[in-house]
């Protein structure tokens, strides 16, 4: 029997809660699609920040302001240290309040000493650089608006866990209006670039404040201080953080590549394909993180487990490969509105580094499967692994391709990354393997549509809906379609 064909077990089994409820898949479906809908408003605010701030401190102070942004952006990566993870896996994994209360406790007193830490060092970073004063005191800002953001997040983790993916998204959308509308506030009033560092913590304390009253609980989590379990929590999310900062910096890598071996213009070519897939990238982390509670939960029933990761499995490819023929489709359109015609050179390239969605997101299921069986370390390997073809293939194609020949290595790399993950799965239990024989489907879908969108002489965005519908019915008449998405996509009938 194909996998794709496997009977759903009885997701009833276990703990009589939210994780093990009959219709956990169909939630799951509808709070995948709920994420990303916040996702994309998140986006668009993000995008029009970017304008304003562009418009309004200019190219040089832009610069600086990005630094601190991103200084801070590392510092907040590799202080989160996988804890963010392990934390959702365990709490998934806790039966009772009190033990879910004791394991946030202790949690957030871990991350109130290891971020402060962080945000210590990019302080000291910022004064050793010799950066001006101003960006050494956006630096303190944007690191008290990191604190106070960690806080905020372990507050928020049990709604993942307990699947309130509305009140979840509902939270990841205010940050980003609240900075929208504090920078619209300050360029209206014509501030200078401290202010906008000062926004980080506004930003922090508005999402913070918000917080319980979107969960709808007054209880405040006050922090623990237990060596035993920090000792526990940071052995365990070691590991994912390494994978996490290999994972920033291998791709990262080929643009250094990029400056080093070829011309600016193809540099800035690739740099601006990746920005794109690199937001693209984000959808396979909503898909599988919205769906990793409830691997946790079933980490000790292999049966119910393989079938849920096997449905995520299938779910990603579809959305990976439909995202290509999209982006095949509305490269130019895309390039033309972002940057304008100058950009349409990457177009190409765009359309080659496409392609690594489809092992990304097979990638990102088979990771949380890792992590939700316990075999974290192995992520590090696979990262490792990564690393090393990334380079190899940088130095080998870059010279006489450049930015495509770097975008072909961006999708070998990715392609390791997925199959050693997968190698490493199977080695820690073969059965849960996920089986590729659905995969012809959604490639068929994928290729009718290709053929469609692309070879019909259509105004890009109508070949777009022509294609999407084209991919649809394909799936329907191939039977394609997962059971939970279907069902999820189902109108409500009365009984």
């Amino acid at each position: 029997m194909a996998d794709a064909d496997l009977p759903p077990p009885d997701l009833t089994a276990g703990a009589p809660d939210v994780l093990s409820a009959p219709e956990v898949g169909i939630r799951l479906v509808r709070g995948g699609a709920v994420r990303l809908v916040g996702y994309g408003v998140g986006m668009l605010f993000t995008a029009g920040s970017s304008v304003l701030l562009l418009r309004h401190l200019g190219v040089a102070d832009f610069g600086r302001y990005m630094t601190v942004a991103s200084l801070i952006a590392v510092v907040g990566g590799v202080t989160d240290a996988g804890l963010t993870a392990v934390g959702g896996r365990d709490l998934a994994q806790r039966a009772t309040p009190e033990s879910r209360a004791r394991l946030l406790g202790a949690l957030m007193g871990l991350r109130l000493l290891v971020t402060p830490a962080g945000a210590l060092v990019a302080i000291a970073f910022a004064l050793a650089a010799g950066y001006q004063r101003t960006l050494v005191f956006g630096a303190a800002l944007a690191g008290v608006g990191l604190v106070l953001t960690t806080v905020q997040a372990t507050i928020a983790l049990p709604l993942s866990v307990d699947l309130r993916i509305a009140a979840l998204t509902t939270l990841e959308v205010i940050r980003p209006a609240a900075q929208l509308a504090g920078i619209a506030l300050l360029v209206a009033v014509g501030a200078g670039l401290l202010p906008f560092f000062v926004l980080f913590v506004v930003v922090a304390v508005v999402a913070l404040a918000a917080t319980p009253v979107v969960i709808g609980s007054t209880t405040v989590w006050r922090p623990r201080f237990d060596r035993e379990a920090w000792r526990v929590l940071a052995r365990e999310a070691l590991p994912v953080a390494a994978t996490i900062v290999m994972g920033v910096f291998y791709f990262r890598l080929l643009i250094l590549l990029m400056s080093l071996t070829a011309s600016a213009v193809a540099t800035g070519l690739f740099a601006t394909s990746f920005r794109i897939i690199e937001i693209l990238y984000g959808i396979s982390w909503l898909i599988a993180t919205t769906a990793f509670p409830v691997l946790a939960a079933t980490a000790n029933d292999r049966f119910r487990f393989r079938y849920i990761l096997q449905r995520l499995v299938e779910v990603g490819a579809i959305a990976a490969l439909y995202l290509v023929v999209v982006i095949a489709i509305l490269a130019v359109p895309i390039l033309d509105v972002l940057g304008g015609s100058a950009y349409r050179g990457a177009a190409p390239v765009l359309r080659i580094q496409a392609f690594a969605l489809i092992p990304v997101f097979a990638a990102t299921a088979c990771q949380l499967a890792l992590v939700a069986i316990r075999r974290q370390r192995a992520l590090a390997l696979a990262s490792g692994c990564a690393l090393m073809i990334v380079l190899a293939s940088g130095l080998i194609l870059i010279p006489p391709y450049g930015a495509k020949g770097a975008a072909v290595a961006a999708v070998a790399s990715e392609a390791v990354f997925a199959i050693v993950n997968a190698v490493l799965l199977a080695r820690a239990d073969p059965s849960l393997l996920p089986s590729v024989v659905f995969f012809w489907k959604p490639a068929l879908a994928a290729a009718f549509a290709g053929a469609v969108g692309l070879g019909a002489d259509l105004w890009a965005p109508v070949a777009a809906v022509v294609a999407t519908l084209t991919f649809a019915a394909t799936l329907v008449i191939t039977r394609g379609v997962p059971p939970e998405l279907s069902a999820a996509l189902a109108p409500h009938r009365r009984s």
